[in-house]
């Protein structure tokens, strides 16, 4: 070997050695940087013509397990889309209260019905009065700050899902960046640079949604959800949301969606306009599941809850009358038309009083008797009663008042054969002497049968909503060209969700559906509703219970009747004697004796989202919800922590191989620094050598 090829071998051998201290620097540096993965000098044989003439960097390369890493992205995502369920799900469960202190759901509740066991021990008592009036009022104001809250979870949701698109775009882009750069480069410090920070991106990224990573041969990386939608390759894509601004109850939000953005004019084309059920992980994940899934179902709980508190309050006190009776009762809007079937079967008597609380004229109404119609009734009432009292239907609210120089109206049922449909006497089904009201419902039991006459105008769009916001099936139906009967609406239901789902309507008039094989798990949701039935204000929705907003809306506004709140002695706590005189007495406590009796009377309780069907008391009812609610909370708090340990645990596994061990670095370092100062020495000799032939 020449002296020249001595030296150039020499040089070699130093700036390999530069290459690796300077590569030893970098880690030394990055020790306690988080997710810093070490870099490592790979050299070899320089060899020319069979010749060794030194030795050159191969590459500078970052020492990391791919399988790791990539084992680690999935339990991050994991780790974010519980830790963001957990943190939306305590705020839930404290909302609905500590099940063992006296501010929940249910403690009001009780509270209510032991004010009714006081009022029943002296009925006359105002303050007895008050004290149950007051009792239901804070019941209902604790609905509604419950179910206000839940939905402005909701909200909550929807914003931190805008941010999450927002930071995931972001970073998707600078992803996007960052390939062309590091493809744009030789293998080199500055590239493995550039490659760090990318992987940091990713690593950030995963979080928020579950990736799945893979390399190029050019050091790019294409990135995908691991459902498998591509988010990144040769060109960038970008997630849109949909900011819904204000919501109400039960909405059903827009699905996230994909664009491409063109590489040369920037321009976005949509690609797929719904991919919530192709982010299996990732805090979107989560906040998807806690937005579209366990605060709407625990909204419809509470909804469900409230009305069936209602309804059995209601149903007590309907049975009733206040002393003296009212001179017009006034019931709520049921969306009912005089055309509709009345569904009643036995007798009910319909009495006007005079101011002595006598009763002057009676119509008694055996309704398997006269016609069949809403109208029957109320042209049978009107006549038995000889223009001594009215029932009338305006606008869906049926009522009942006093004339003729009656002075009060009141409306008893049969002790033998009382007046019922779907269990229900005439006044409970009308609301006639409601004591609280509920927005919507509190019962979508409707009466109608397949052949009446559905009475809608207007048109609205029903789509089959998936556990993950899917919506394989949608229509919009015109209820003008639909045809006049339930029946036709039935026909096009069943018609435009074939395959998927089959509707009926049962023996109380309240529309069913019946999901298919493999949509067991999917809700009907109405996603644009302009109906009216009839004069009155009910949408399809509201008058059927179709979707979750009219459940869920009942816990919102559930109040004491407004007369009563203003004044307690407007209680119906009296029976009506038609052979007494007065028919109505003062200090009759029937009605406080069966409302305290709601505390231990069971009843079948429909099940609402995943409350289960059961027969059971209110408190019952609201404790399995309570129960319910921070079970949940317990779960996905055990989930998210065992995530976390996982995840640590991969972190710790990742940094064993990635991680910089200074003893190792300072080996190293002694090592290169021996090579630098030999190569240095064969330098400074061959140099001599040189000098000495100079000379010669």
């Amino acid at each position: 070997m020449s002296l020249t090829a001595s030296l150039n071998s020499a040089l070699s051998g130093l700036n390999v050695a530069q290459a690796g201290i300077a590569v030893v620097s970098d880690n030394v540096a990055n020790v306690n940087t988080e997710g810093y993965a070490r870099k490592s000098v790979i050299q070899s044989a320089r060899v020319t013509g069979g010749v060794g003439t030194g030795v050159k960097v191969e590459e500078v390369r970052r020492i990391a397990d791919q399988f790791l890493n990539s084992e680690l992205r999935i339990a991050m995502a994991e780790f974010g889309r519980f830790e963001a369920r957990s943190t939306l799900q305590e705020q839930a469960t404290s909302l609905i209260g500590d099940p063992t202190g006296e501010r929940n759901l249910v403690a009001l509740l009780d509270k209510a019905l032991v004010a009714a066991g006081a009022l029943s021990a002296n009925p006359e008592a105002s303050g007895n009065r008050s004290a149950l009036v007051d009792a239901l009022q804070r019941f209902g104001e604790d609905l509604d700050r419950v179910s206000d809250g839940i939905l402005d979870l909701r909200r909550q949701a929807d914003r931190r899902i805008d941010e999450k698109v927002g930071q995931a775009n972001t970073l998707l882009s600078q992803v996007h960046d960052l390939n062309l750069r590091i493809a744009s480069l030789a293998q080199s410090q500055e590239a493995n640079g550039l490659i760090e920070q990318r992987e940091k991106k990713l690593d950030e990224l995963s979080q928020i949604i579950g990736i799945r990573v893979s390399n190029t041969e050019d050091r790019r990386v294409s990135i995908s959800t691991t459902a498998g939608l591509p988010l990144l390759d040769t060109e960038l894509r970008r997630i849109v949301h949909e900011n819904a601004g204000s919501s109400d109850f039960g909405q059903v939000f827009s699905p996230l969606s994909v664009e491409r953005v063109d590489s040369l004019s920037g321009q976005t084309f949509t690609i797929d306009g719904n991919i919530d059920d192709l982010l299996g992980s990732g805090e979107l994940r989560g906040l998807l599941e806690m937005r579209d899934g366990d605060l709407n179902q625990l909204s419809v709980e509470v909804g469900a809850f409230a009305g069936q508190v209602a309804d059995r309050i209601n149903a007590v006190h309907n049975e009733f009358t206040a002393v003296p009776p009212p001179s017009a009762m006034t019931g709520h809007d049921t969306g009912a038309l005089a055309t509709d079937p009345h569904g009643f079967t036995g007798i009910a008597s319909f009495h006007a009083f005079d101011g002595s609380n006598n009763i002057v004229a009676t119509a008694t109404v055996d309704f398997g008797a006269i016609g069949g119609t809403v109208n029957d009734v109320i042209n049978a009432v009107n006549a038995g009663l000889g223009g001594a009292g009215t029932l009338a239907l305006n606008g869906g609210v049926m009522s009942f008042s006093a004339a003729g120089g009656s002075a009060g109206v009141g409306i008893a049922q049969d002790a033998a054969n009382p007046a019922d449909a779907s269990g229900r006497g005439f006044a409970h089904r009308f609301g006639l002497n409601d004591l609280v009201r509920t927005p919507t419902g509190p019962h979508f039991q409707t009466g109608l049968a397949a052949g009446s006459a559905h009475g809608f105008t207007g048109e609205a769009t029903f789509a089959m909503v998936g556990p993950r916001n899917e919506r394989p099936l949608s229509t919009a139906i015109d209820f003008g060209a639909v045809g006049g009967t339930v029946n036709d609406l039935l026909t096009q239901l069943n018609t435009d969700f074939a395959g998927a789902a089959t509707f009926g309507i049962d023996g109380a008039g309240q529309l069913t559906m019946t999901p298919a094989g493999g949509f067991s798990d999917f809700r009907l949701e109405l996603t644009a509703d302009n109906t009216q039935r009839g004069a009155s204000s009910r949408s399809v929705s509201d008058f059927f219970g179709l979707g979750s907003g009219p459940q869920a809306s009942m816990a919102a506004g559930f109040a004491v009747r407004s007369d009563i709140a203003a004044s307690p002695s407007a209680l119906a706590l009296a029976e009506i004697n038609a052979a007494g005189t007065p028919a109505v007495a003062v200090g009759d406590n029937a009605g406080a004796v069966a409302l305290q009796g709601l505390t231990s009377a069971t009843d079948a309780f429909s099940g609402a989202g995943r409350l289960p069907a059961m027969n059971a008391t209110l408190s019952e009812i609201g404790a399995e919800l309570m129960g319910r609610a921070g079970q949940a909370a317990q779960d996905i708090t055990i989930r998210a922590e065992d995530r976390e340990a996982l995840m640590e645990e991969l972190k710790l596994k990742v940094a064993e191989i990635s991680g910089v061990n200074m003893d190792e670095e300072m080996a190293q370092l002694i090592q290169l620094q021996t090579a630098f100062n030999a190569a240095s020495r064969v330098i400074s000799t061959t140099n001599e050598l040189f000098d000495m032939l100079l000379q010669i």
